[in-house]
């Protein structure tokens, strides 16, 4: 192809790509122009099923721009074209209400909460609410009634905080942003004005990251159109900002220690022992942590890649760091001897994690006690009773929980183990750990995943820490990543956010769809509203039921499918001979697998 054929060629799928930019702003405008705030309108005045059309449409025009972005020529237009397209969608979704989240209004409690000087993790929203002013309080708990009395804002998002009977589960660098959002926003600022200040701060980070990711690939000598993964991805920019997740803030930090750890790993060799020592990536890993507990799962694959690549004296150094930098932050978290007893307290209702279908919040019960929270407590209700979304969870629980008693509405089709193994299973398991009984199979499913997580992680690990490809070890990373969660109990969609800087460099195209699938999540909402009594399509299940019994089986099986048909073609593509007798060689594998 000639010089000037090639500068068409170019010109066009710059000018595609700028079309495709075209649409989706459209499509985010008309988002911004339809999107109500759940506890504005409540799910049964909100467009629900226009919106997660208008994301649709746009999951569609972001594969397309992934393929012309590929063929593009990888030059500064492309680089400019696609970041600038980034900044503009999200400002678009910056100034609209959040859809069907509510986990801003406690970012913005927690924020003033802390700016008083008051740790988040004393008191919980119910008993700042439940507190009567002219009771004898202790003088934090004072000053925190004074902070609700303070501004009709202050009260409304108060009550608007949900699972209100918890005080916050966000570790400290979170509560950091918070208390700076806080610090920024004027007293009289209205509800939105808050809500946009914290929003605004988080799509700093989201827009970092993409500089982050930017910067991997070049690393890494992949096409720089690749960003379009990240930097178009339509649930991003939806959880970011307009949900406005403080997740941006923990896979920003995750993947600033992803970066720093390959570019020290693969330095040159005759770099200086100093620059070496992995110290400064796991010092941002743990950081990551203080703002999200998950990052910690890439702890196996940090530690075996710097204890083969640099030396395992400089993997101990790198422990001793992230152990340092990560204790003062958990610290606030840990379990307190101080806590009020379990009978003075509101007690945490599992079912509040289902999506409700009445737009008020909980009320707080009439006595509540005014002694300080266990920092924790919000910790362990997630790690052992949260449960919203999940499908090899699901999958697994439901073949160990026991369906006697439970009418057929609630019984899954794919519950097939008999029940007096599930019997047997739960009594033994009883009888030798003294759990309760309703507790056990959650208790066993996590178990289960949580073994199976380990060996596949430090499986990740050491496999890619004698890998000399930085493609490989990234791809490592996202895995890592990936099947963390897609073994939780709980796969909300921003979740799956924390993967996303680290696809482009996903061996299978199948993880693509992730991202567009996920949206399927908020169909619950739309569900629970209008069928929350009603069996649906001749089954048995009503709305909530019918989704985690048949749509979770929709967002998730297409794509395993597709992941394991790609996976088996993959092996026999490597394995078959081609016509000169030779297997294809690592780049053509790189091309296949792009």
């Amino acid at each position: 192809m000639s010089h000037a054929t090639a500068d068409v060629c170019g010109r066009r799928s710059l000018t595609a790509l700028a079309g495709l930019a075209l649409i989706s702003e459209l499509a985010y405008l008309a988002v911004v122009f339809s999107s109500q705030s759940l506890h504005e309108t409540g799910t049964g005045g909100h467009s629900l099923l226009t919106l997660l059309a208008l994301f649709a449409g746009t999951f569609g025009v972001y594969l397309l721009a992934i393929r012309i972005a590929s063929l593009a020529p990888q030059d500064g237009r492309l680089t400019w074209l696609i970041v600038g397209s980034a900044v503009m969608f999200r400002l678009t979704l910056l100034f609209s209400d959040p859809i069907e989240e509510i986990d801003l209004y406690r970012y913005l409690w927690d924020g003033s909460v802390t700016i008083q000087g008051i740790s988040p993790f004393r008191y919980s929203p119910h008993q700042v609410l439940a507190a009567a002013t002219e009771a004898e309080l202790p003088d934090d708990l004072a000053r925190l009634v004074s902070l609700r009395d303070s501004a009709p804002e202050m009260t409304t998002i108060l009550k608007k905080v949900h699972f209100g009977e918890l005080p916050t589960i966000y570790p400290p660098v979170s509560q950091a942003v918070f208390a700076v959002s806080a610090w920024l926003t004027p007293p009289a600022a209205s509800l939105w004005v808050r809500m946009t200040v914290m929003k605004a701060l988080f799509v700093g980070f989201d827009l970092g990251t993409l500089v982050l990711v930017v910067r991997l690939l070049r690393l890494t000598g992949r096409p720089v159109g690749w960003s379009v993964i990240y930097a178009w991805c339509p649930l991003v920019i939806k959880e970011i900002a307009n949900s406005g997740h403080l997740d941006a803030l923990a896979f920003f930090l995750a993947t600033l220690a992803i970066e720093r750890a390959v570019a020290i790993v693969y330095r040159p060799a005759g770099s200086p022992p100093r620059m070496r020592t992995g110290a400064i990536p796991s010092a941002l890993l743990a950081l990551a942590c203080g703002a999200k507990l998950y990052p910690v799962i890439l702890l196996p694959l940090f530690v075996f890649t710097f204890g083969r690549k640099l030396g395992w004296k400089y993997a101990g150094i790198a422990c001793l760091v992230f152990a340092a930098v990560l204790t003062p932050l958990a610290w606030p978290m840990l379990p307190s001897t101080g806590r009020a007893p379990d009978d003075d307290m509101t007690r945490f209702d599992p079912a509040q994690v289902a999506p409700r279908t009445d737009d008020a919040p909980p009320v707080p019960p009439q006595s509540v006690s005014m002694a300080p929270r266990d920092p924790s407590e919000s910790l362990r209700a997630f790690l052992g009773q949260w449960e919203m979304n999940d499908f090899l969870f699901l999958v697994i629980i439901e073949n160990i929980r026991p369906t006697a008693s439970l009418p057929s509405g609630e019984v899954a089709w794919f519950s097939v183990v008999p029940e007096d193994w599930r019997l047997s299973v739960i009594q033994t398991t009883e009888s030798l750990l003294g759990i309760e009984a309703r507790r056990i199979p959650f208790f066993l499913t996590r178990a289960i995943t949580s073994a199976g997580f380990i060996v596949l992680a430090c499986w990740l690990g050491w496999r890619a820490s004698g890998d000399d490809d930085r493609a490989s070890w990234l791809s490592a990373a996202f895995l890592t990543v990936a099947w963390f969660w897609l073994l939780l109990p709980t796969l909300n969609p921003w979740y799956w956010t924390w993967a996303i800087p680290l696809l482009p460099f996903a061996r299978n195209r199948a993880w693509l769809l992730v991202s567009g699938l996920a949206f399927l999540y908020y169909f619950r909402f739309w569900l629970a509203h209008h069928y929350s009594g009603s069996p649906l399509l001749g089954t048995n299940y009503a709305g909530p039921m019918y989704f985690d019994f048949v749509v979770t089986w929709i967002e998730f099986g297409p794509w395993f499918v597709l992941l394991f048909v790609s996976w088996i073609w993959r092996i026999g593509h490597r394995t078959r001979p081609n016509a000169a007798g030779t297997k294809l060689n690592s780049v053509q594998r790189n091309h296949h697998n792009a």
